[in-house]
């Protein structure tokens, strides 16, 4: 091959040939302040459900005492995740906050 037809693709990182490219989110939530509801769509893995958490806790802080988190359809939940939302929700309810998932 010449130099004036030399491969420039830039879709891979050219040290290793892994794929660089930006990637889709496995998982996405979109936070309704106003009425205390978190909306979710994808996979809701250990760590997606810690990030959620968090998301949870700071509508609890802004005042909200009934939460709602809707699993969007197509949305999958693992075990591990379901744990840590199911532990989450008997601390919230000791404080007097009801979580529900749809």
């Amino acid at each position: 091959m010449s130099q004036g037809t030399a491969d420039t693709t830039t879709s891979g990182d050219p040290w290793t040939g892994a794929d660089t490219r930006p990637q889709a989110p496995s998982f996405t939530a979109t936070l309704d302040q106003v009425h205390g509801v978190v909306r979710t769509r994808g996979h809701l893995d250990a760590l997606a459900a810690d990030l959620l958490s968090g998301s949870i806790v700071a509508l609890q802080r802004q005042g909200h005492r009934e939460l709602t988190v809707q699993l969007r359809p197509l949305a999958t939940i693992d075990a591990d995740a379901r744990r840590l939302l199911t532990d989450l929700a008997g601390r919230l309810a000791v404080d007097g906050v009801r979580l529900t998932f749809e």
